[in-house]
């Protein structure tokens, strides 16, 4: 066989990743906003003009009296590529390997996925870069946290309808627009929690309260659209430790539309080369660059829950 891939196993193995990340998409990226940005290293994501209350005309021809804005923004730097590479030793297998539901396309598309969803959950879990030259790191905020404590009497508690309603409460007291998608990801153990309550799965409470059960699945409650996802999952590397408190508590994320930005520096890069280096083996290969923030404080929270 030549030394040579044919090329257009690169063409339709980038053509056929890129068509199945349009159609099956990370589970996060839908409930942010996305852009596509490569201006910079680090990027300007949102400007952030602070309120002013009305100045009013008290008396006649009086002067005029004016406001003075606060102005800040919100910042994101670019992250490290994350990939997926194999060798392959004949590159026979690829004809058929990166066809549209090949092997090897499937399989860089899930690590692509995965890849977006842990850029995601990093950026949430992780500090706000803000200021005039994007210099000033805040941390998350201890005032967006529900207590592990909230729906019982005393000591450490599993998810609970309470905690639910806290973190309403905790966006309406923080002047957030109520008719903005909210988003909350939600584990089978925190999933099973919510179900287990009595409340959760009465006919009565689906009605009042928009609860929605799918196949076990707890979809939507009290305006909460949840995303089922396991955040202990070792595939997504950092995010088991990042998701969990210094007490071992689950740091649930819950967040309204417009909470997180994600950026994009390159959706997709592809390529299918022989490697001397490695006998004339066959490098399938699939990356992508992306990275995400919080956008304003007040628009995202945790909920502590035990698991205990």
């Amino acid at each position: 066989m030549s030394q040579n891939v044919p090329a257009t196993f690169q063409v339709k193995f980038q053509n056929n990743v890129e068509l199945v990340l349009q159609q099956q998409k990370s589970m996060l990226m839908d409930a942010t906003d996305i852009t596509d940005d490569v201006s910079a290293e680090k990027i300007k994501v949102k400007d952030l003009i602070g309120n002013n209350t009305p100045q009013e005309a008290d008396e006649r021809h009086g002067d005029t009296k004016y406001n003075n804005n606060t102005h800040d923004g919100v910042w994101l730097a670019k992250t490290n590529e994350l990939y997926d590479a194999v060798l392959v030793d004949d590159a026979d297998q690829l004809s058929t390997a990166i066809d549209l539901k090949g092997s090897y396309t499937m399989a860089s598309v899930g690590v692509l996925q995965r890849a977006t969803d842990r850029r995601i959950l990093e950026g949430f879990y992780g500090s706000i870069i803000s200021g005039k030259e994007g210099t000033t790191t805040t941390a998350f905020p201890a005032g967006q946290i529900v207590p592990v404590t909230t729906g019982g009497a005393a000591g450490a508690q599993r998810m609970n309808t309470a905690k639910l309603r806290a973190a309403n409460k905790m966006l309406m007291q923080g002047y957030v627009d109520m008719s903005l998608q909210r988003y909350m990801v939600l584990t089978a153990e925190q999933n099973d929690d919510l179900l287990t309550e009595v409340p959760a799965t009465s006919d009565d409470f689906k009605s009042a309260f928009g609860g929605v059960v799918e196949e076990g699945v707890l979809k939507k409650l009290l305006g909460w659209n949840f995303i089922p996802m396991e955040l202990s999952n070792p595939a997504l590397v950092t995010v088991p430790a990042l998701s969990l408190d210094g007490s071992g508590y689950r740091k649930t994320p819950f967040w309204v539309k417009g909470g997180i930005r994600t950026n994009y520096w390159r959706r997709a890069r592809t390529s299918i080369d022989k490697m001397p280096g490695k006998v004339l083996a066959t490098q399938v290969f699939a990356g992508t660059t992306v990275a995400a923030t919080r956008t304003q404080a007040g628009r995202c929270g945790i909920i502590l829950n035990s698991e205990a």
